[in-house]
Order: C-alpha cells, then sequence, then structure tokens
C-alpha cells in the first residue's frame, strides 16, 4: 500500500510574512537599546572628565 503525502502546513495563513527589516528590527531590537545605554553612560562620564579637568586644573 502507498504511503499518503503529508500535507504541509501553511504558515503565511497563520501569521503575516514579515520583510527583511522588520525581521531585522524585532531579532536586533536589543541592540538598539543596549547601545543607547551606552552612549548616555559615554555622554555622562565624558561630562565627568571634563568637569574633573576643570576642577582640578585651579
Amino acid at each position: 500500500m502507498a504511503k499518503k503525502p503529508r500535507r504541509m502546513r501553511s504558515t503565511s495563513v497563520d501569521q503575516p510574512q514579515l520583510t527583511a527589516e522588520q525581521q531585522f528590527q524585532q531579532e536586533y531590537a536589543y541592540v538598539i537599546k543596549d547601545l543607547r545605554q551606552i552612549f548616555i553612560l559615554a555622554g555622562i562620564m565624558f561630562v565627568v572628565l571634563i568637569t574633573l579637568n576643570l576642577i582640578l586644573q585651579s
């Protein structure tokens, strides 16, 4: 007796297809958040260094 062919599930009906840009944004959203935190911290540290430089030169 021959095997019945398997039915493939259609994922396009359940979930809309995302563009490459949308997939990229979903997968790497945490990177943007982390980079923002790093830049804020670097900015604060830069301001502290400049302030300390001005205070200690006097």
